[in-house]
This record gives C-alpha cells, structure tokens and sequence, in this order.
C-alpha cells in the first residue's frame, strides 16, 4: 500500500508548496485528493504532481490552469509509452516473418506521411 498524506504533511514535505498554492492547484484538478477517516488524503503520485507543477510554475510562471493541461499531456505521454511498450513487446514475440513484415510495414507508413 502506498503511503499516503494530509494536507499539513504534505506542505510539509514539499518545500515550495504553500496552502494557497494548493488550493489554487486544487482547483486547478492538477491532484485530486481522496477523501479517508483523517480527512482528505494524498497518494505519493500526487507528491510528484505537486513537486512538478511547482517547478514549472517557480521556473517558468505558468497558470495553475496551464500546469493542469501541461501535466495532463504528460500523463498522455507516459500512458502512450507504456501502450507502446506493450507494442512492441508483443511484435518481438512474434516469429521472425511476421516480426519482419510489420517493420517493413511500419517502415512504409512511416515515410508515407
């Protein structure tokens, strides 16, 4: 299991979060906390959410608007990579001819754009 935080641990633990920066983030739905017998709780995902949108909003001064979508298309990314890892898991698994045919026909699409 996961270890999980309140909202003082939280601010706590990531030094350039400040409660109304959480709030803000909040809002924003960068994080959406899970509701438990203590409260509302985070998930060490949402440390590594919080962690990111600071040091994007610190270094570059984005919204907490922008840092929901930018953090969302991260999130796409890494789930396409894992998809895409799947991919060509399963094609390395395949005997050599079928393996050679969808490179060669991977390679033909690539190109073709």
């Amino acid at each position: 299991m996961s270890r999980t935080y309140t909202e003082t641990q939280l601010v706590a633990t990531i030094t350039r979060l400040t409660p109304d920066r959480l709030t803000e983030y909040l809002a924003a739905e960068i994080v959406i906390p899970t509701q438990s017998d203590q409260g509302l709780v985070y998930q060490s995902l949402d440390v590594a959410r919080l962690e990111l949108a600071c040091e994007l909003h610190d270094q570059y001064e984005m919204e907490a608007d922008a840092l929901s979508m930018m953090i969302s298309l991260i999130d796409q990314m890494h789930g396409l990579r894992a998809e895409l890892r799947e991919v060509l898991g399963a094609v390395q698994a395949q005997p050599d001819p079928v393996r050679q045919t969808l490179i060669e026909a991977i390679g033909v699409a690539r190109f073709k754009r």
